[in-house]
């Protein structure tokens, strides 16, 4: 049982049903009053109505299915008609008990015509049916004019409320239909966020520790074999902790967003660099940044090293952070660039978490030099 359907009343997981159920009272209370009369005119039993009631509630039941599926039920015009002479033919002789039959009518008339003319047709049957019942009941008793206008009005609200209570009915299961797709949609779009958000941070996190594990492993290959024993154990510790670094990360990810710091990456940038000969130059003195500003530099940091590391021959690597016009710029400049780059999945999802603070990130390559820029909007802490 999926988590949807643990927090769903049971009958909202089947609303259709639901919806069948909620005609019953209705039907029952017409073919009661069909049958018996209910103490209205004589009292006699006419079970010769009881097919008649039957057929216009599975009538009804009909249209309401298709109308909460959002469709019109096949010989839809044929059926309406079938309803409206069921309604309409035997009321001359039955008359006041015969009226709720004309519940299914305005609801039917309001599902199966065009949206323009129905709500036109649902109130011109239900004013025909009592202004036929009223005068019948004027020409019958002598009532005063204020006592037909309360029958008036009253037969009018009876016979409105049960006819839109039909269509309502319907129009809310199709409401529950559409919540259960809106919420399938969301769900499946959470689920593709979150694995965007995997695939991303695996990319950012493990791309750099794994080329750092394996720059180490070169470096302590070749102090070994040059039998520098006491540097190449210096290395493979190194290299032991970044591959233990590597699998905390990973446990992180599969669990919720990593936490990163500008700082630590600073740290780490400039040791990995350092570690394979690349000149670095770092300026932090407009370091202090907004907890959201640092945590994107600390991604595009990691990005921008990881592609320094793997993408180029760079013997001098820049990295500064600088206010300019409002925003604040992180810019990671190296040489021994290729000369045809192409940005991949890691600048694109950069360029992702910039967007998300209203910021942009860009890159470009000119003379063997590559210059990776993120700019965002200066937030106050």
């Amino acid at each position: 049982m999926s988590v949807s359907q643990l927090a769903t009343p049971r009958s909202l997981r089947n609303p259709r049903a639901l919806l069948v159920w909620m005609h019953v009272p209705f039907i029952a209370f017409t073919a009661g009053r069909a049958v018996t009369g209910l103490a209205i005119g004589p009292n006699e039993w006419r079970w010769g109505l009881l097919p008649l009631v039957l057929v216009a509630g599975a009538l009804q039941i009909r249209h309401s299915l298709a109308f909460a599926e959002g469709r019109q039920p096949p010989y839809a015009a044929w059926s309406l008609l079938v309803l409206v002479l069921i309604a309409y033919v035997p009321y001359p002789w039955l008359g006041n008990p015969w009226g709720t039959t004309h519940w299914y009518v305005i609801a039917s008339l309001a599902m199966c015509l065009p949206a323009r003319v129905a709500p036109l047709a649902a109130a011109a049957d239900a004013l025909v049916i009592d202004a036929w019942e009223t005068l019948r009941l004027a020409a019958s008793t002598n009532e005063s004019a204020m006592q037909l206008g309360w029958e008036f009005t009253y037969l009018l609200t009876v016979l409105s409320v049960g006819g839109f209570s039909l269509y309502a009915a319907s129009r809310l299961v199709w409401h529950v239909e559409a919540l259960r797709d809106t919420r399938a949609d969301l769900a499946d779009l959470a689920i593709g966020r979150e694995r965007l958000r995997i695939s991303r941070d695996l990319h950012d996190l493990l791309g750099q520790s794994l080329s750092a594990v394996s720059l180490k492993g070169d470096l302590a290959i070749g102090l070994l074999q040059r039998r520098e024993l006491a540097q190449a154990a210096a290395e493979i510790e190194s290299l032991v902790h970044v591959a233990r670094s590597a699998m905390h990360d990973l446990r992180d990810i599969a669990h919720h967003e990593p936490a990163i710091s500008l700082a630590r990456e600073m740290e780490r940038a400039a040791d990995l660099l350092a570690a394979v000969g690349i000149e670095t130059r770092i300026n932090t003195s407009n370091a202090n940044v907004a907890a959201p500003i640092d945590e994107l530099f600390a991604w595009a940091l990691r990005e921008g090293v990881t592609n320094v590391l793997r993408h180029s021959v760079a013997t001098s690597c820049t990295i500064g952070i600088e206010r300019r016009n409002g925003a604040v710029c992180l810019e990671i400049a190296n040489d021994g660039a290729p000369s045809t780059f192409s940005s991949g999945h890691g600048l694109s999802g950069l360029a992702t978490r910039a967007a998300a603070l209203d910021g942009a990130a860009r890159s470009r390559s000119t003379g063997g030099r590559f210059v990776l820029t993120v700019e965002v909007p200066e937030r106050k802490t």
